[in-house]
């Protein structure tokens, strides 16, 4: 039982019945293979797939259940589960979207009228459900009736209007909530979703059923053709479903037969509850390969990939010419001489590789690596999916002992097939030859195969435009230039970065052996939090602050920043001159923390601001031993409360390369 997409109506028939449900599962991969269909080649068409991390083109079942992890919670399920990709084609420029997907996976006993034992599924068992190049709907046929759509609308306003009610087919209107696109596998002899099994198929298995669910609700509804499956499909008739089975065959045959009290919540299933490790499914990534291809994740295409015209009721003509992609490696390999040791912490009193930092909106762990290795330091770490240090050791109270792997779990920057850290923790990578790697600043530093990433554009493209000697935004150019870079680790400053996921105009920091690139961001992040001060904390006073300047206080950082507007780091950091630069661009919130940085807002954002305790904020600053500034993770706040001047989107100053003559650098 596949691509039916779940109605409520159908739930609530087997609301009674022993099943459980792996809800919102994230994919493992988007790409254009297929093992079941079109095995050892290219698929057809685009599909969305759930679960194990080694999936590949070939299904080999005791391969399969060698994965290191799944995007299933109950890890012991190494099964794939997929269903082809579906896109919003805009209405003026015909061009695809691909639309966010999750999938609900619904594990249900039914025994039928006879009461027969279900068995779990066997080893090596795939599984089909539905026609790719269906367009009609024939009532009375099991596999037609298995594939349906439900328009979710949580406000129930529409409970009762037959133009709303699951259907075989896409809605003709918009869905305010989103879409679920529904599937079931092979049939019982009474109905599609009950009854025994034929003759001819004796051992009745447990039931299988996806829900797929399809934000089309992020997207306008502009009348047929708003919704394109990934195969042409504009009707919905041709949603299928795939499984290939990665079971602990034993585990979900102990789970059928035990868990008589399981009501949908895999936790009322003891033998699958030992076994559930939701972080391990959130830092699962893809082990193997994909298509080299773009199938829209970084920018609207023109075309589905693969021979997909577009079906408008009439037999499609001859495809172009089509081209013939590679198979490549979804994680980028690392440079020559480099390993990964593993997930570390941060340090406790500052960054764990405080030499050196580089950030960039492609980050990726070979891009890291090769940057720290071209400026000849031995450790690299990626951290906040965009964030890249470098060290000859681990300080400030930091330690190689690793952590669990699956505590880094942030998605790379550059490619989503990849893990860059964590919240205050790193990807730690090693080489005993710094020198060995490529400088990050030349496109040749990223292997020319590397594969199109989930998140980003194809990082080789990418990382070359990146990286020239100047950087361009809608405000103008701003570059700077060293004759040379010093060989001294101490006269490199930390230099701490914004975000995780940047905002729409930020700008990449990116530092090389011959040139460094600043820019700052050019609009904020939205408030999420409280955009006052905090209240209440204990704050210490600082002479020579410009009027109408006030403490306010120690305040809790996050990892996406909490005061992202602007910031530098700097080796003499006082109060004065920290809320003097945040005053001079127009803003009325000044931030100090780590001792030596500075952060500037009109608002607390990403949820940031809660106040701390005084003792929270416990460091020096770095130009003023007798002040403090900040903490780990612990701001120094300072308030304007006169009205503000407009903030700035460009700085009046010209950006300096941080660790080289001047300490003062720019950080957004």
């Amino acid at each position: 039982m596949f691509s039916k997409l779940v109605s409520l109506a159908a739930l609530a028939a087997v609301a009674n019945a022993e099943h459980w449900i792996f809800g919102g599962s994230k994919l493992i991969a988007q790409t254009r293979l297929d093992s079941i269909v079109n095995p050892g080649a290219l698929g057809t068409h685009v599909h969305a797939i759930v679960g194990a991390s080694g999936f590949k083109n070939t299904y080999d079942p005791d391969d399969l259940v060698q994965s290191k992890c799944t995007t299933i919670p109950v890890q012991p399920d190494k099964s794939n589960y997929w269903s082809e990709q579906m896109y919003h084609q805009d209405q003026q420029t015909k061009k695809l979207t691909p639309i966010p997907t999750t999938f609900n996976i619904y594990y249900l006993v039914r025994n039928g009228p006879k009461n027969e034992k279900i068995h779990a599924f066997p080893k090596g068992l795939k599984m089909l459900a539905g026609d790719t190049t269906r367009r009609t709907y024939n009532a009375s046929n099991f596999a037609d009736q298995a594939v349906s759509y439900v328009c979710l609308d949580y406000s129930g306003s529409h409970g009762s209007d037959p133009a709303w009610a699951e259907r075989p087919d896409f809605f003709e209107h918009s869905c305010p909530d989103g879409m679920r696109a529904q599937s079931h596998m092979a049939y019982p002899i009474q109905n599609y979703n009950s009854g025994d099994c034929p003759d001819s198929h004796p051992v009745h298995l447990v039931s299988l059923f996806y829900e797929m669910l399809v934000s089309v609700d992020q997207f306008p509804y502009w009348g047929a053709g708003s919704w394109v499956l990934a195969n042409g499909d504009t009707t919905g008739l041709g949603h299928h479903g795939d499984f290939q089975n990665g079971w602990d065959i034993d585990l979900l045959q102990e789970a059928i037969d035990t868990c008589t009290n399981a009501n949908g919540n895999v936790m009322d299933c003891p033998a699958l509850a030992a076994k559930f490790d939701q972080a391990a499914a959130d830092a699962c990534v893809l082990e193997t390969s994909i298509v080299n291809e773009d199938i829209g994740l970084t920018a609207p295409i023109s075309a589905l990939p693969g021979c997909n015209p577009i079906y408008n009721g009439k037999p499609a003509g001859p495809c172009p010419q089509a081209s013939n992609p590679d198979i490549v490696p979804a994680q980028q390999p690392l440079p020559s001489g480099w390993t990964e040791l593993g997930c570390i912490a941060e340090g406790t009193s500052g960054r764990a590789l405080p030499a050196l930092t580089m950030k960039n909106a492609n980050m990726t762990k070979a891009m890291c690596a090769s940057y720290c290795g071209s400026q000849g330091y031995k450790l690299a770490g990626v951290e906040f999916s965009d964030e890249c240090y470098c060290d000859n050791s681990v300080k400030n109270g930091a330690s190689t002992n690793l952590l669990a792997w699956d505590q880094c779990n942030n998605h790379c920057a550059g490619n989503n097939y990849e893990i860059c850290g964590g919240a205050a923790k790193l990807s730690l990578l090693s080489t005993g030859n710094p020198g060995a790697s490529a400088p990050s600043s030349s496109a040749s530093s990223v292997s020319s195969a590397a594969p199109r990433p989930v998140s980003s554009a194809n990082t080789a493209s990418s990382i070359s435009s990146s990286a020239t000697p100047a950087h361009t935004s809608a405000a103008g150019t701003t570059s700077a230039s060293s004759a040379g870079t010093t060989s001294s680790a101490a006269s490199h400053v930390l230099i701490p970065v914004s975000s995780a996921v940047p905002s729409a105009s930020s700008s990449s920091i990116i530092s090389s052996s011959s040139s460094s690139i600043i820019s700052s961001s050019t609009s904020a992040a939205q408030p999420s939090a409280s955009s006052s001060v905090p209240s209440g904390s204990n704050s210490t006073a600082a002479p020579g602050l410009p009027s109408g300047w006030s403490a306010a206080g120690c305040a809790a950082d996050v990892p996406a920043r909490t005061l992202n507007v602007d910031a530098f780091t700097s080796e003499q950091m006082t109060v004065g001159a920290c809320v003097a630069h945040c005053a001079a661009l127009g803003h009325t919130l000044a931030g100090l923390e780590y001792a030596r940085e500075c952060y500037c807002g009109r608002a607390f954002v990403n949820g940031g601001g809660a106040p701390l305790a005084a003792a929270q904020c416990d460091m020096a600053c770095t130009g003023d031993a007798g002040t403090v500034c900040g903490g780990h993770m612990a701001l120094s706040v300072f308030q304007h409360t006169g009205p503000a001047a407009p903030v700035h989107n460009r700085r009046g100053h010209k950006a300096r390369h941080f660790g080289r003559a001047h300490a003062h650098s720019d950080l957004f």
